[in-house]
């Protein structure tokens, strides 16, 4: 039976008057790996941080079970604050001090194959170093839950690679909850077990991966579609027609010879933000 490790309920934010979170209520469970996407300002990155305890809502409440503390909570950032004038060897003893973490247990192994030396200074790595290296050290946390924002697309595809492989390995052994927002979804198709797309604060989709390719399927034709069939976005081009359909059935359509392809993640991702920003068009 699945554990429910983070509950949120009436979760509001907001900045200068602008809505940023509207009342989000929202449940994630032990072990569960969940991407949040969305359009840029729908509220995924304040969210994560509301998650991470590194930003306060002006209401509602977050609760995660007792059998995670706080040093088990670890978050990572794009915008990424790091000791700049420590060593890699004083910010990997200083990391495992705060976090009451064992540095002999300090896995080195992705350090290793970037071949950095520890005696360099933090503010000389290059960026897709420095997302390494604080994974490295999140690791050595043993985390409960890990909320990743933003940090694939910062990288190059082999360091991406490694971070990738690395984070299914962490999921796999540690049985962690993972909780991250990201732009680049070709690599991710594999990882997340739940996707949430977000649209001006709310959460506008929440489909387990396996429902959310029976759901979501694709229509190409020269010709418009019925108007019962519920369409969330159309991509025009000079030749055909691209209709992305949600909540697709079995049986839609009938009649009407439709052929309904199916969509990979980037697709239903870039449909559902395509979608959004049609409508501000309206």
């Amino acid at each position: 039976m699945s554990k429910e490790i983070i509950t949120v309920h009436g979760l509001s934010l907001g900045f200068g008057g602008k809505k940023i979170l509207d009342n989000l209520d929202i449940r994630f469970e032990k072990g569960e790996t969940v991407l949040i996407a969305g359009n840029n300002g729908a509220g995924k990155s304040s969210f994560l941080k509301c998650l991470a305890g590194v930003m306060f809502p002006d209401a509602g409440e977050i609760r995660i079970d007792a059998s995670v503390p706080k040093e088990k909570i670890a978050f990572i950032s794009d915008k990424m604050s790091l000791l700049e004038d420590f060593t890699l060897a004083q910010g990997i003893e200083f990391h495992c001090r705060v976090f009451n973490a064992k540095k002999d247990d300090f896995d080195r192994s992705l350090l290793l194959q970037l071949k950095l030396d520890m005696d360099q200074k933090i503010k000389d790595l290059s960026i897709g170093e420095r997302a390494v290296y604080q994974f490295s050290l999140l690791m050595a946390q043993k985390p409960g839950i890990l909320l990743l924002d933003e940090i694939i697309h910062t990288i190059d595809p082999y360091l991406r690679d490694l971070l990738l492989e690395a984070l299914i390995g962490l999921i796999d052994e540690a049985d962690t909850s993972v909780i991250m927002v990201n732009h680049t979804f070709s690599e991710m198709g594999r990882i997340p077990e739940r996707v949430l797309i977000m649209e001006n604060g709310r959460f506008v989709f929440d489909e387990t991966s396996e429902d959310m390719h029976k759901k979501i399927k694709k229509i190409v034709t020269e010709k418009e579609i019925a108007e019962d069939i519920p369409v969330i976005f159309k991509n025009r081009s000079p030749l055909y027609n691209e209709y992305y359909v949600y909540p697709y059935a079995e049986g839609m359509g009938k009649g009407y010879g439709y052929e309904f392809q199916d969509v990979d993640l980037t697709g239903i991702v870039k449909s559902f933000i395509g979608g959004y920003y049609a409508k501000k068009r309206i």
